[in-house]
């Protein structure tokens, strides 16, 4: 097979002038020539004068919905004029041009006045996660401190309501030059000269310092510009053909990029109306997601893909006689790994509700090239191929499969073609561009590249080389079309075969008794064996000890007839113990650090206690405590 030598970018002219009706744009170099049509050229050089274009001409954007589902709509002139009141409010009390600024707010108007408020004063937002409660707050603290001292924050920004726990943030105070309520700050009058007096935000100052999971280790501030933000804006509009007439939901977190960037901000520049739900509603009643998308008319949703199964498991079929789900043309999955049998499932609880067949959306992105990288075709249903598991695991080739045991195969969904100007290539250790077909490691290049880690030079090194990112991820090209198949780092070697943790984790979690996402994979060395141990630990609510053994081969058996390969060790924690990220993604290399240093053996409830230490607690990760109680 020849070299695929080309980068991932304009992958078929036919069908990429076929894809340019329908608006989803695949390549860059294409793209280059549609210099007179406006639709492809960025129409604003900041955020600021992307509000001050929708205030000055859709300004209806926000309809929040609070904890019992009641609206309350705000303007982008509202923003507009609140966020003037915050930046005077911080300029006044000393913030400089690149002063950071650590946003701890909840879903609703005041983060959207103090996030552009910052920007208008020539800062930089922080967005950070709140805590979820007060049982692991310890830990929550220490990933909060290191935020705050790894960025160097000037103000510490925060709601009322945190004041019951505020003695334990007080040694945060110590750390910032202002810890500010945000009730404090909408105390004083709004000034009616809006504008006068702020600095001039420029196209290349940065518009956000987004923290990383911290999957690997400690979370790394990444930063991103006005320039890359609107870049990745542009091109999410443009894959998803939006309009004015669109309406978009989102009940995902504002601190976190998929609901900041992908929700608020890319409808504000798109002119879309959207509704937007806090995380803390969408876990107590997902039929309110449902309800919501039926009453406003919703055309574009995004969630997760343990979202999507949330709604499958939690909303009873006797409510979906209430909803007219016939508007909703896009459901955008991203974030984690795609689950085709999710997919299916949802379509079919939600088919009687008038919901399309081809709504899916699965979609590929990371925080350092903004959000999104790639989006499939708006002309193609979504793409779904079978592999031969052996040769994938074993020779790093995707060859498809026809077989119907599931030892021998694997399901993977495509994740679409690379956004405007972006470009994707898959890559060998050493760098070298590979064919199609051939599994290496995913590498993205595009103006929505953040610039580095903050005042990280070697993590900015080694991620960013020679202008395309390290992404870690594992995947191939075929058909022109991404594939992702798992990550480098916690790649599982067990008797010279490869493991993706997720192939285990997602038959484990489908046992009865297992909680959906709430299960981690790792290999272990074994020094008595000199080869790889392979290691599950899942939470469950069983707590019989005969029912826990019962569960334990019942998952071992799973696993062996699936995989045909069988877990050295499985341990059953209770829920709420695996260490997750702010963004709900399962930390491998935590658990597996945890597993080693407690030198654990076959009797694992030592363990736990150990384990619930290091949890950390986010709206993501209270939504998965929610699955299978």
């Amino acid at each position: 097979m020849c070299a695929f030598n080309y980068v991932l970018n304009s992958y078929n002219k036919k069908i990429f002038e076929k894809d340019m009706e329908m608006n989803a744009v695949p390549g860059t170099k294409i793209i280059a020539h549609q210099k007179n049509n406006t639709r492809y050229e960025i129409r604003s050089e900041t955020l600021i004068e992307a509000l001050e274009q929708r205030a000055a001409g859709k300004p209806e954007f926000l309809i929040f919905m609070d904890l019992k589902n009641r609206e309350s709509r705000v303007s982008a002139s509202d923003i507009l004029r609140q966020g003037t009141n915050v930046a005077h409010y911080l300029m006044a009390r000393g913030l400089k041009r690149e002063d950071n600024v650590v946003v701890m707010l909840p879903t609703g108007a005041n983060f959207a006045y103090i996030y552009f408020g910052i920007l208008m004063a020539g800062g930089v937002p922080v967005p950070v996660s709140q805590p979820a409660g007060t049982s692991n707050l310890a830990k929550y603290l220490d990933n909060l401190t290191h935020i705050i001292q790894d960025c160097e924050a000037k103000f510490f920004i925060t709601y009322e309501k945190i004041k019951v726990i505020a003695g334990s943030l007080m040694n945060i105070s110590n750390l910032v030059s202002g810890f500010l309520f945000d009730n404090e700050i909408f105390a004083d009058p709004v000034p009616d000269d809006h504008g006068r007096g702020l600095p001039k935000v420029k196209p290349d100052d940065l518009a956000l310092i987004q923290y990383t999971s911290g999957t690997t280790g400690k979370p790394k501030g990444v930063m991103l510009s006005h320039r890359n933000l609107l870049h990745n804006i542009h091109g999410i509009g443009i894959a998803s053909a939006m309009t004015p007439d669109d309406v978009g939901i989102s009940w995902l977190p504002m601190y976190h990029d998929m609901g900041l960037i992908g929700g608020f901000l890319s409808t504000l520049y798109w002119d879309l109306t959207l509704v937007l739900m806090a995380p803390e509603a969408f876990i107590f009643r997902p039929l309110w997601w449902m309800e919501n998308i039926s009453k406003y008319r919703v055309t574009l949703g995004v969630a997760p893909n343990f979202g999507y199964h949330y709604c499958v498991t939690r909303i009873d079929d006797a409510d979906l006689h209430k909803l007219d789900l016939s508007s909703w043309r896009l459901a955008l999955n991203g974030a984690e790994p795609i689950d085709q049998a999710t997919l299916v499932k949802f379509i079919e609880k939600f088919r009687p509700c008038g919901l399309r067949d081809d709504i899916f959306l699965p979609v590929y992105g990371m925080a350092e090239n903004s959000l999104a990288a790639t989006f499939p075709s708006l002309k193609r249903t979504t793409v779904v191929r079978r592999f031969n598991r052996v040769r994938l695991e074993e020779e790093h080739l995707a060859v498809d499969s026809d077989c119907e045991n599931p030892k021998e195969y694997i399901d993977l969904v495509s994740v679409g073609y690379p956004l405007v100007s972006q470009e994707i290539r898959i890559a060998d250790e050493r760098g070298r561009t590979l064919s199609e077909r051939q599994v290496g490691e995913i590498m993205v290049k595009s103006p929505s590249l953040t610039s580095g880690y903050y005042k990280n030079p070697a993590a900015t090194r080694e991620t960013l080389k020679d202008g395309w990112l390290h992404t870690g991820d594992l995947g191939f090209i075929l058909d022109g079309m991404l594939f992702i198949s798992g990550r480098r780092k916690e790649m599982i070697i067990k008797r010279g075969k490869n493991i993706y943790p997720y192939d285990v984790e997602r038959i484990a979690s489908a046992v009865e008794g297992v909680r959906l996402g709430c299960s981690a994979a790792f290999d272990v060395h074994n020094e008595a064996r000199g080869t790889e141990d392979l290691v599950l630990v899942c939470e469950t609510t069983v707590k019989n000890k005969y029912d826990l053994e019962r569960l334990k081969r019942n998952i071992h058996g799973e696993i062996l007839a699936k995989l045909g390969i069988a877990p050295d060790d499985i341990m059953l924690v209770p829920k709420g113990t695996i260490p997750k990220t702010t963004s709900g993604k399962i930390q491998r290399i935590l658990c597996k650090k945890i597993y080693l240093e407690d030198e654990i053996i076959p009797n694992r409830s030592k363990n736990l206690l150990v384990l619930a230490r290091t949890f950390i607690m986010s709206h993501f990760h209270l939504f998965r405590r929610r699955l299978k109680q």
